[in-house]
């Protein structure tokens, strides 16, 4: 049990994710924290952006990036004994508050627990309750002290419930807006990637998960094979290796970014990189395979009409999505074509300026900074 006075400010904050997204968003959050209050010990579960921002790690989000229905069943141990040993390891950290991020179907039962230990815990991108689970919400408002939310639609999720929710805005947007490159900026680029100056770049981001990796990138690269203008190019995921990608297309690390500015178009995994991509202003076809146990049950359950973020904020089909059976090549390389037409790429344009105004204005980082490092109101 934590001692808490309800008129210091937290100094110990033990921060929880699970998957390479999640925490990237994370380390911004500690590196606005280390800002502001350098003297905060903070440790946790997450990856190497974390560990660069000064967070000593119980578990790397390499281990834990477990991602489909079937996929969680067949590693249930590994994830009983992490649990009881992240357990063990906040008990010994004896922090002042919990921050989790995303990851609810691990982090919302640590929040449960952490609730019995009168440890305040706060969360940062909350689960899709608005797609399904719907009924998360009740033992969110009951377990979790503040949740903060990155969607403009989400806050209504949470209406008539005892829960703090806070819209801080899309982290994504906490980055420094760089405009379009220039023809001689790409060239330089590429040819220092190896590339030709003058190459048509396609961006394959196949997930950052292996399960996502192994369904995805074949059917990637056949796409890629049909369309010989273009010259393919493997976005590599944090925490992956080449050996995560068997093929000979390049495999660029550290790059995705700069792959987004440079690129003709992509072929983009659903996730957080389809909304990375359309701020970035890069043209993409949303895609999406999984196992058929884990489809199905996401076809019962779910409650959305799209899979992208662009999509979902926007309301409509601003990018094109090819979830399971229409997650072809042949599809694949047809839709390309579509959204590289001059209609295409008009239509892109007014989407991209559609979701900006959408998402709103930046600060995220420091807006979950400064929720965590609030006085303490439990004791």
């Amino acid at each position: 049990m934590t001692e808490t006075d309800p008129h210091r400010r937290p100094h110990r904050i033990y921060i929880l994710t699970g998957e390479p997204s999640g925490e990237a968003h994370a380390a911004r959050v500690v590196d606005a924290l280390r800002a502001e209050w350098p003297e905060a010990e903070v440790r946790g579960m997450g990856g190497d952006a974390m560990e660069k921002a000064g967070v000593e790690l119980v578990e790397h989000v390499s281990n834990t990036a477990i991602m489909g229905f079937a996929e969680v069943l067949s590693r249930l141990g590994f994830i009983r004994k992490l649990f009881a040993r992240v357990q063990a390891d906040i008990l010994a950290f004896r922090p002042d508050r919990i921050l989790i991020v995303d990851y609810p179907g691990f982090n919302l039962k640590m929040a449960k627990w952490a609730r019995g230990q009168e440890i305040p815990v706060d969360m940062y991108i909350g689960p899709q309750v608005w797609a399904w689970k719907r009924k998360r919400v009740h033992a969110m408002a009951r377990d979790l002290d503040r949740l903060s939310v990155i969607l403009p639609f989400e806050p209504a999720s949470y209406a008539g419930l005892d829960l703090d929710v806070d819209y801080v805005g899309h982290p994504l947007l906490d980055r420094k807006a760089v405009p379009a490159p220039t023809p001689s900026e790409s060239a330089s680029w590429k040819m220092a990637h190896g590339l030709s100056p003058d190459a048509q770049v396609l961006a394959l981001l196949p997930g950052s998960r292996p399960q996502e990796i192994q369904r995805m990138l074949p059917v990637f690269l056949q796409a890629a094979e049909s369309k010989p203008e273009l010259v393919p190019v493997i976005a590599g995921a944090p925490g992956r290796t080449l050996r995560d990608y068997p093929t000979d297309v390049p495999v660029l690390f550290g790059q995705t970014s700069a792959l987004y500015r440079h690129a003709k178009a992509g072929l983009v995994t659903s996730g957080t990189a389809t909304l990375e991509a359309a701020l970035a202003g890069m043209p993409q076809v949303v895609a999406y395979r999984t196992s058929t146990l884990t489809y199905a049950l996401a076809r019962a359950f779910s409650r959305v009409r799209f899979i992208s973020l662009v999509n979902l904020i926007l309301d409509r089909e601003a990018v094109p999505e090819l979830i399971q059976g229409r997650c072809t090549a042949g599809i694949l390389a047809r839709t390309l074509e579509d959204i590289l037409s001059p209609e295409g790429t008009e239509e892109h344009r007014a989407h991209q300026d559609r979701l900006r105004a959408a998402l709103g204005s930046a600060g995220a980082s420091e807006k979950v900074a400064r929720s965590l490092m609030r006085p303490l109101t439990r004791s």
